[in-house]
């Protein structure tokens, strides 16, 4: 590619038949999987992004001669991608080419569009990513249509013609979405429970929603299948978003916040067979809190089949996340790398905000042998208040051996090298082999403030090649764990591949320090490559049981 330095020139002409005050911040994925944030643009002069149908021959064209004037930009400058906000998702992706083979981002719910004041295929804006607001900019070499096809705002026509109600509409989307994170006393900085609480914070819940930040744990919904309990569709995000838009209003004498959830039992599996004392922590007010790791003796009369692990959260407010690992009783290591380590720990679950038991399948179970203990790997975030947090988790057992055994293929690596500045850094990781037919439980992948973005292939004995999971927007402050939805098959032979980008750069906005190169720790100040891939086989050997 031919790079000429093209100045991107001022000019007073307006982009759009009506004017625009100012842009907003924006998050959407493309038609390979790839997340794209404006915001993290910022160290490019100018993004342009010009709206287009595949279906609409005229802006196409236009589309591609978009394509060929950005190919002649410095990368310095100019940023180009294209905005679809009217084709399908699927037929996105099943393109096999676009444009200049530019990033087309796919805006199911119409609402990057309509912020970006989009009313017309074939539209330009252009953007400066790190006020993220408009320049009235133009692109030497291109020049948009005066006309073109007017864009179908068809989730907006719906909710014009049926109006949007917050007692019917708006509230039960908010308790179902948003009200088990956002309570008092819980780990989200306000609660969601009235009304004028959801208005005075209506502009942040707009921003977080359109750079989807919230909800957390977002994937790629074209990978694999997943339960997805915190995502909202594109007809809940259009809904939510313009309801929003129009001032956050009640519709009604009552507000449906109000109604107090009902309680939590202590323990929804009901009583467990063993409940474990999580050690206290004292947790400051104010400050990082690095990973903290304890070991608990379990003193096991016998091996036991777990089929089943609650969590009794102490303090909801700094809580972050709690995994569980087995651990042999013998190790005694203070060095938290040490204790659980890939020779000594295996992986059995994690709490996160929003999740309160992790039940695993009727017919599997984790063998929790008479010689392991329990180790914890604690992350607090602050409150602003000294607190102690007492947590207890809730230990269910088979009565006699399950049909299957989960164990967790945990894929590692002990050792990083990031260079400082690196804005797109891969490290992978392949398996060993399966040994046996397997079925897909779950994935958590994990890593620290750099990470970017996280992803799993299986790689069958045939040959063939299969995404199972792709995590294309990694929040560090989301450690997720994914379930899978239905019964995936890994056949014996198949090797995973595990894969994390990270951003070192100074356009990753949580990036304390963008200069110096990063190795693997515990630390929140460096970096993690761990991905836990839980698996279940058949027990085929009955000297296994206990």
């Amino acid at each position: 590619m031919r790079f000429a330095l093209i100045t991107v020139v001022v000019t007073t002409l307006l982009l759009a038949a009506s004017p625009r005050a100012s842009a907003a911040d924006f998050g959407l994925i493309d038609q390979h999987g790839q997340f794209h944030h404006l915001y993290r643009y910022r160290n490019v002069e100018t993004v342009a992004v010009l709206t287009f149908s595949y279906h609409d021959a005229e802006s196409l064209a236009v589309a591609r001669q978009f394509a060929d004037a950005c190919d002649q930009a410095e990368p310095s400058q100019l940023t180009c991608l294209l905005l679809n906000a009217t084709d399908s998702a699927d037929e996105i992706r099943n393109q096999t080419e676009s444009p200049g083979n530019l990033p087309v981002l796919i805006d199911g719910s119409q609402t990057v569009a309509g912020t970006l004041g989009f009313t017309r295929l074939g539209e330009l804006v252009t953007l400066d990513p790190a006020s993220v607001d408009f320049k009235d900019a133009a692109i030497a070499g291109f020049e948009t249509p005066e006309h073109g096809t007017a864009i179908d705002f068809h989730f907006l026509a719906a909710l014009d013609e049926r109006g949007i109600s917050y007692q019917d509409d708006i509230a039960p989307l908010l308790q179902r979405r948003c009200a088990y994170c956002h309570i008092e006393n819980g780990l989200a900085p306000w609660a969601m429970n009235r009304h004028i609480m959801v208005m005075g914070w209506s502009p942040m819940m707009r921003e977080v929603l359109i750079t989807r930040r919230m909800p957390p744990g977002q994937i790629d919904n074209a990978v694999g299948n997943w339960l997805r309990t915190h995502e909202l569709s594109d007809a809940e995000m259009a809904m939510l978003i313009a309801w929003i838009d129009r001032g956050a209003p009640n519709d009604g004498s009552e507000d449906p916040l109000l109604v107090p959830p009902a309680p939590m039992e202590d323990w929804p599996l009901g009583e467990p067979n063993l409940i474990v004392d999580v050690p206290e922590q004292q947790i400051p007010a104010t400050g990082n809190v690095d990973f903290l790791v304890e070991k608990v003796a379990l003193d096991l009369a016998e091996d036991r089949w777990l089929r089943a692990i609650s969590y009794k959260v102490g303090d909801r407010s700094v809580l972050h996340s709690l995994l569980v690992y087995a651990v042999e009783e013998s190790v005694t290591a203070a060095d938290p790398d040490a204790l659980i380590s890939g020779d000594n720990a295996q992986y059995i679950s994690v709490y996160v905000p929003g999740e309160h038991s992790d039940q695993f399948g009727d017919d599997t179970g984790f063998l929790l042998s008479a010689d392991r203990d329990l180790a914890f790997k604690l992350r607090y975030l602050t409150s602003g208040r000294e607190t102690v947090d007492r947590s207890q988790i809730g230990l269910y057992f088979h009565d006699e051996a399950p049909a299957r055994q989960l164990r967790t293929v945990m894929l590692e690596k002990p050792e990083l090298n990031i260079p400082a500045n690196a804005a797109n850094h891969i490290e992978t990781l392949q398996s060993e082999p399966l040994t046996q037919d397997a079925r897909l439980e779950s994935y958590s992948p994990h890593a620290h403030s750099r990470g970017k973005s996280m992803n799993l292939t299986a790689t069958y004995p045939d040959g063939r090649q299969e995404s199972l999971i792709n995590v294309a927007n990694f929040n560090y402050n989301w450690q997720l764990d994914y379930r899978a939805a239905a019964e995936k098959l890994l056949p014996a032979g198949t090797v995973l591949t595990a894969e994390t980008v990270y951003d070192n750069s100074s356009s990753n906005p949580f990036n304390a320090n963008p200069d110096q190169s990063l190795d693997a720790s515990y630390s929140d100040q460096s970096e993690m490559f761990v991905h836990f891939v839980r698996i279940s086989e058949s027990l085929r050997d009955a000297a296994r049981t206990p």
